[in-house]
């Protein structure tokens, strides 16, 4: 049977009936970094607060698909993010699974301990959490959404709330509910993250400096020699390699596999899967044999899932354009800072594009997260609105994190006050944000008419 004809066909489902779980003021839907700091956000704002998680865990690219360094909280010597966001890390660190030391801001996280230590800030702050549980639709009523509906070992239940928050990371709850949104033609590529163990890393002591001017490191060697294959036919497209020290002698986290998918499309995205972890053992095989520093290394874990930076985008109520990001604007909305280069991974080469450092951290406004003609539902993370520059910046944790927190403050705001999503609020929102240590001042509003010097980089000394 083809692909088509399975697509354009329909079968009847009898039993329709959904039992509702529970119901809440505040459900958010992904428990990743953007989704667990909009939690902790609702439920400290007085909200009943469910996260409902696929997994058996939270932190979602960060711990699902071991992405580390955290970028980014700091910018030229100057904390832009602060916050639950800063508070997590702090937790992390405590229990010896980050360094929030870094002048760069760029935070080396273990996976396993930020696993914990989210967890904990969840549960001390009063969310209930649902693991296990995969956003599957949603009740619509007039031009509200009232319930979510997950699918897990029992069954399809449903979730009934005042307020919802997206951060499914591809817009899955935007898109159920009928909302507007977007896909581009080209999206960046997925990549494999893995950690090694049994390698050199006094040898490699010199890629294990701090990132410089948003930059991390890169060995013009190993990446010169993988060119050189790459040419050949011998290892496909590839991106870095980034290879930062994992925390003890001998361990590395390696980012440096990439394949152009669309993590939307569950059919492409299982091929890529299955690609990636064929590459991953063939890069190992190749490190070993091209690299003294890794001819002894073992695979020690990989991402349970390959790491994914873009598919769904809302159409919002703003998008975050190019020039948003090299001249900052002063939104009367602004409810979390971002500062990471303009970082665009070609997918069908091994280059950067579009690699430009902001000269200072930019403004993020609430109405980028806000899906067009919504009441009730609002997002948080990558799947919010942003043309290509802007989306290349503003993707990265940290950023994602601070908009978390903005949008789990709304969502408590809308339950206590009734504001509507397409209509908050901004001075309550940023009174409540700015008291709960979120870093969102306008002292870095620069003159859009002032000439502005800059700064572009090689592919070779390409940030994440």
């Amino acid at each position: 049977m083809s692909a088509i004809f399975k697509q354009n066909a329909s079968i009847s489902v009898p039993g329709s009936e959904v039992p509702v779980g529970g119901s809440y003021d505040v459900v958010v839907c992904g428990g990743g970094p953007a989704g667990l700091i909009a939690a902790v956000a609702a439920a400290r704002n007085g909200a009943n607060t469910l996260l409902i998680e696929r997994y058996g865990f939270v932190g979602g690219m960060s711990t699902s698909a071991l992405v580390t360094p955290i970028s980014e909280f700091r910018h030229f010597g100057k904390q832009h993010i602060g916050g639950i966001p800063f508070e997590l890390l702090r937790k992390a660190a405590e229990l010896g699974g980050a360094n929030v030391t870094l002048e760069s801001g760029n935070f080396p996280v273990n996976d396993e301990i930020l696993k914990l230590a989210a967890q904990r800030l969840l549960l001390e702050s009063g969310v209930t959490l649902l693991y296990h549980s995969w956003f599957s639709d949603c009740v619509v009523e007039g031009d509200r959404v009232t319930h979510v509906i997950v699918q897990n070992k029992a069954g399809r239940v449903a979730y009934e709330a005042e307020v919802f928050v997206d951060c499914t990371g591809d817009a899955d709850l935007v898109r159920a509910a009928g909302l507007p949104t977007t896909k581009g033609d080209v999206l960046q590529p997925a990549t494999l993250w893995f950690q090694l163990g049994g390698v050199d890393t006094d040898a490699l002591d010199y890629l294990f400096r701090d990132a410089v001017d948003g930059m991390l490191p890169v060995s013009e060697v190993i990446r010169n020699r993988l060119l050189e294959l790459n040419e050949g036919g011998e290892i496909p497209i590839f991106g870095g390699p980034w290879i930062n020290k994992f925390f003890h002698d001998g361990m590395v986290s390696i980012n440096v596999l990439r394949e152009a998918t669309d993590a939307s499309d569950p059919e492409w995205f299982t091929r890529t899967e299955c690609s990636l972890r064929e590459n991953l053992q063939l890069i190992i095989e190749i490190l070993r044999r091209e690299f003294p520093e890794f001819r002894d290394c073992w695979l020690a874990k990989s991402g349970i899932q390959t790491g994914v930076r873009e598919s769904y985008h809302i159409v919002g109520l703003y998008e975050l354009k190019h020039d948003d990001i090299l001249f900052p604007k002063a939104f009367p909305d602004t409810i979390a800072k971002g500062a990471h280069v303009i970082d665009i991974h070609a997918s069908d080469s091994n280059d950067q594009n579009g690699l430009v450092i902001p000269r200072q951290e930019y403004n993020v406004p609430f109405r980028c997260l806000v899906p067009r003609g919504s009441v009730n539902l609002v997002t948080a993370g990558r799947c919010l609105s942003a043309d290509g520059p802007g989306f290349g910046s503003v993707r990265v944790m940290a950023t994602c994190m601070a908009m978390g927190q903005g949008a789990g403050t709304a969502a408590a705001l809308s339950v206590t006050h009734g504001y509507s999503m397409s209509a908050m609020n901004f001075e309550h929102l940023r009174e409540t944000l700015i008291a709960q240590g979120a870093v969102i001042d306008f002292d870095n509003v620069v003159d859009p008419q002032a000439p502005i010097e800059l700064t572009t980089y090689p592919a070779v000394s390409a940030a994440r």
